[in-house]
């Protein structure tokens, strides 16, 4: 009898430690561009605890066949899976205004990044029917404060399975925008809608055709990037993935004024939480392919599980990924040659 007890306790051990050899490794196989693939479903947290595309795209009754409002439990969005059917209850974020400018020393928002919820599906125009696809429905889950979804536990699904460096930090991620534990509301969460626009962040100097980035738009989102002088030398060692549209993700829209703006989905792809594969619309360091890590579902090369030290002239995929707006923050636009990414 001893000796079953023991053997059955070691297999169970030995399953434990299995388990959490699947849970616990990295999304990614390495952090070599072009040769990365997933160890982890590509969907991530996304399969919301097992229910997977469902929910948020049920393909039947909608928000309804999702359980309804993760707060108040019924449906009041009129429109509720007559849009890629999705299955989150939006309908309390129509026609609310959300502030996402910084706090000021005195305490106070200087009102910059208001972003204006459309009324309504019906009622959107070109920008807000960009704004409930590209802003809206993530808040149907990520909100927090009137809509939040589903099965959302307010933490992060890399953290939870061990995917993050253990230098990273032991407090809890939080997911849910407006309820993430502080009081800055959406203060403290980087600006999107009509007015956080690309060239806001570009400025003149590298929003030009001489030194940076010249985009193309075809009245809805950028079909072309052509980079020049230092930009151009950015993209050959890191690329623009986040503002040109993907195979699975919906690119950059243009506002009224014919600009590009920023929408939850121009720096997240909510398809694929751990890999960016390269593509002739999107080449990473000038390659059309690989595949390269990325966490916390962005749209890009952002590997924070490298900790491979940094050579000299070479800089951080996760560093770069934000450069691609804030190119004036580069190395590039500092005069620097010869930089290359580690992926």
């Amino acid at each position: 009898m001893k000796k079953l007890m023991f053997v059955l306790l070691a297999i169970i051990v030995f399953a434990g430690f299995a388990m959490a050899q699947v849970t616990a490794g990295t999304p990614t196989s390495t952090g070599t561009a072009g040769a990365v693939s997933p160890t982890i479903d590509v969907l991530g947290a996304h399969n919301n605890y097992g229910r997977g595309c469902a929910g948020c795209h049920a393909p039947h009754s909608g928000a309804r066949g999702a359980g309804g409002n993760g707060l108040t439990g019924g449906v009041t969005d009129a429109y509720t899976g007559a849009n890629a059917l999705f299955a989150q209850d939006i309908g309390p974020l129509y026609g609310k205004s959300f502030d996402f400018s910084d706090l000021g020393q005195n305490g106070t928002t200087a009102g910059k990044y208001i972003f204006n919820a459309p009324a309504s599906l019906a009622s959107a125009s070109t920008q807000g029917y960009s704004d409930i696809r590209g802003i809206l429905m993530c808040l149907g889950c990520h909100d927090g404060a009137v809509a939040k979804g589903a099965m959302m536990q307010n933490w992060a699904y890399e953290q939870q399975i061990g995917a993050l460096p253990s230098s990273y930090g032991t407090g809890k991620i939080p997911t849910l925008l407006g309820a993430d534990g502080s009081s800055s509301g959406y203060n403290n969460d980087h600006p999107v809608g009509e007015n956080a626009t690309v060239s806001a962040a570009l400025g003149s100097t590298y929003g030009d055709a001489v030194n940076g980035l010249v985009y193309v738009v075809n009245g809805t989102s950028i079909t072309s990037i052509t980079a020049n002088g230092q930009y151009a030398t950015f993209m050959a060692s890191y690329g623009a993935p986040a503002l040109m549209k993907g195979a699975h993700s919906y690119g950059t829209p243009i506002n009224a004024s014919g600009v590009p703006y920023l929408v939850c989905t121009t720096c997240h792809n909510q398809h694929v939480m751990n890999v960016f594969s390269a593509s002739t619309n999107n080449k990473i360091a000038g390659s059309a392919t690989g595949t390269y890590a990325t966490y916390f579902f962005v749209n890009g090369p952002y590997n924070v599980n490298n900790v491979t030290p940094l050579a000299p002239k070479q800089a951080s995929s996760t560093t770069q990924f934000c450069r691609q707006c804030h190119f004036g923050e580069s190395n590039e636009a500092a005069g620097g040659t010869g930089f290359t990414t580690n992926f």
